[in-house]
């Protein structure tokens, strides 16, 4: 059996496919990124912090990645301004961040949408409120040349394709929506861009390190 480790060292990982992925998501402020699993979803979102050269404003709705950190698993990047927001903080941190990303270019990482929605459960609009914050990061940071990365923990559901695991949501999606399904293979991930019809159009091999036990 192969155990994956998050990867404390930022120069283990290939700058070539990380770059490829920066440039992709750089094309659309606003980016979809489907996982099978959390900690498959921490490794990649951590790759692309640390291939990134801008601020990240991280929202930890589901404190995995916060676990880590505090666990000394990985260590925090300094490009990093986390935030663990809850229901009652919630719209003030979206305030501040709808600010920055309007006057500067940055990344904003929602991790996860699954997590999104368990804070704002018994709104019976949690829908709605959900993709109206969405969409206000998207509009406000095409002004300052930002983009934004949704990250979902998601299952396929026959005839309906990739839902958010547990609640059967449907995941957020447009067509300005670069959409990103990750899997596992070994020792990489595989990136698979999804284009019309949602079918793989691009390929991306992005490797991370695995010890066998």
């Amino acid at each position: 059996m192969t155990r994956f480790v998050l990867d404390k060292n930022p120069e283990n990982y290939s700058d070539d496919s990380l770059s490829e992925l920066m440039k992709i998501f750089e094309l659309n402020p606003l980016n979809s990124i489907m996982f099978s699993n959390s900690f498959l979803k921490t490794v990649f979102l951590n790759k692309i912090i640390e291939a990134s050269n801008y601020t990240i404003y991280y929202l930890d709705f589901d404190l995995m990645y916060s676990g880590y950190i505090t666990s000394n698993i990985i260590s925090k990047n300094k490009r990093v301004i986390l935030y663990q927001p809850t229901k009652n903080d919630l719209l003030e941190i979206f305030k501040k961040i709808l600010y920055i990303v309007s006057k500067e270019k940055s990344i904003v990482i929602l991790d996860s949408l699954n997590g999104f929605f368990n804070i704002i459960n018994e709104n019976k609009d949690a829908g709605r409120v959900v993709n109206t914050y969405i969409m206000l990061l998207s509009t406000l940071s095409k002004m300052s040349g930002s983009f934004v990365l949704f990250a979902s923990l998601v299952r396929e559901k026959d005839d309906e394709g990739h839902v958010l695991s547990i609640t059967g949501r449907h995941v957020i999606d447009s067509k300005n929506i670069t959409k990103i399904l990750t899997e596992k293979m070994n020792s990489t991930i595989l990136a698979k861009v999804l284009g019309e019809n949602n079918k793989p159009s691009k390929l991306i091999k992005i490797p991370i390190s695995s010890e066998l036990i």
